[in-house]
This record gives C-alpha cells, sequence and structure tokens, in this order.
C-alpha cells in the first residue's frame, strides 16, 4: 500500500476537526518526534497545547510548551493538566518510540481526550523491520509504536478505530459518546476477539510481533487510505 507522504499529521488532525467538530488540542511529543505543532496551532484549536518530554532543548518553532520534562517522567505533567481541569477533544501522540513510553503516552492521551473525541498516534506503519527496532537509533526511527497502539486497541475492543496510510501511519482511536455508541461497539467487539486472542499470543517478542505486522497489518491496524478518508470527512 503506498504511503502519501506529502499528506501529514496535522492534516489528519484537521480533518477531524472539521468533521466531528472538535475544537481542542494537546500535543504529546518530546523535543525529536512532533515538529507539526506550528501547524495545528494555525487550525484554530482552543485551547491548543503541547506536552514535550526528553526536552533537552527549546522546540526549534520557538512556540510555547505548556507542560515540560526534562527526562520521560510526565507524572508531574499530567498532574498539571489533571489540576487544570483540561481535556481535549484531540490528543495527537507522537512518543518516544519505546514501547513503554509510546503505550503509557496512548493509555494517557485516551484518558484525557473528551468523548466523542479522538486520539491521533504516529507512526503505526513502521516501513521496515530497521525502523521497527524497540531502541533509539537516530535516522528513521518508528520504534514499536505500532505495538503499543495495537495492544491498546485490541485490549479495548469496545473501541472503534481506524488508521490512516499516511506519514508512517496515524492511528486514531475514537472515543464512544453515549450508551448507543457503547452498544454499537459492543457488538463490534465480539467479532475481534480471535485477533486479539492471537496477537496476545505473541507477548513481548518484538521480532515475532513484526512478523505478524508485516503478513496482517491491515486487519491489525484496519487501514485506510488517506485519498478515501478525504473524501469521506470533508
Amino acid at each position: 500500500m503506498m504511503m502519501l507522504e506529502y499528506w501529514n499529521k496535522a492534516h489528519i488532525c484537521g480533518l477531524l476537526s472539521v468533521r466531528f467538530g472538535l475544537t481542542s488540542y494537546l500535543e504529546i511529543n518530546t523535543s525529536t518526534t512532533g515538529f507539526r505543532y506550528i501547524e495545528a496551532s494555525q487550525l484554530g484549536f482552543q485551547p491548543c497545547m503541547r506536552l514535550v518530554y526528553r526536552a533537552t532543548e527549546p522546540p526549534v518553532d520557538g512556540l510555547p510548551v505548556d507542560f515540560i520534562s526534562a527526562d520521560e517522567d510526565i507524572a508531574a505533567c499530567l498532574n498539571d493538566v489533571r489540576l487544570k481541569g483540561q481535556t481535549f477533544d484531540i490528543v495527537f501522540v507522537d512518543p518516544h518510540h519505546t514501547y513503554e513510553c509510546s503505550a503509557r503516552d496512548i493509555r494517557e492521551a485516551f484518558r484525557m481526550v473528551s468523548p466523542g473525541g479522538a486520539v491521533v498516534v504516529h507512526d503505526c506503519l513502521p516501513p521496515n523491520r530497521t525502523a521497527a527496532n524497540p531502541s533509539f537509533f537516530l535516522g528513521e526511527w518508528c520504534g514499536v509504536t505500532y505495538k503499543a497502539f495495537i495492544d491498546f486497541v485490541l485490549g479495548n475492543p469496545d473501541l472503534d478505530y481506524f488508521t490512516v496510510d499516511a506519514d508512517y501511519g496515524c492511528g486514531v482511536i475514537l472515543k464512544p459518546k453515549g450508551a448507543v455508541a457503547k452498544v454499537k461497539n459492543w457488538l463490534r467487539a465480539r467479532r475481534v476477539r480471535a485477533l486479539r486472542d492471537e496477537w496476545r499470543a505473541i507477548g513481548n517478542d518484538f521480532d515475532a510481533a513484526f512478523d505478524r505486522f508485516v503478513t496482517d497489518k491491515i486487519r491489525l491496524l484496519r487501514i485506510v487510505d488517506f485519498r478515501l478518508l478525504r473524501r469521506k470527512l470533508l
């Protein structure tokens, strides 16, 4: 499936905001991920905020950072968000791509997103095994964010989700709103239990996970073509 790299993660957040009337935005990223916050800030979100960790230097875009941590510990940042009583219609996650950081960031993003809102997760379609290395390296590193994303959505089978085949893959998790949505998603969940059990059997074997990902990524990620998504949402 061809990757449409000229459509980026900011475009996807913009499409979701227009289609579903999503007006507030939080970005969770590091000093070496993200890089599209300036585009998000120009989309008119209010508030439009970001949480940056592993922040060894100021962001190159020169825009303010609302919640910041010098290392991978974001507990104080999360407490600050909660103390401010903030929830968001879109939470965009471009984490440090280890499994631990990715899983935590996705989990916390889902907690902070409003019912009816969306979590968007970057780097869910690593192009090759090298890019999917679980350990950091300089260069085209997607890490194992894809696995953390699949673990989360299959571990919560009542959720609706899909992955856009653009900009290294952007996973979208839609947070249910109301009892009708919960019933609808529960009925859908019954159809994914076998897939969930097969995926869980892999455990923490990242090589085996990538092998399964390569052969079954369309089902695992529910991949959609960006051009089709744009026609559907606009």
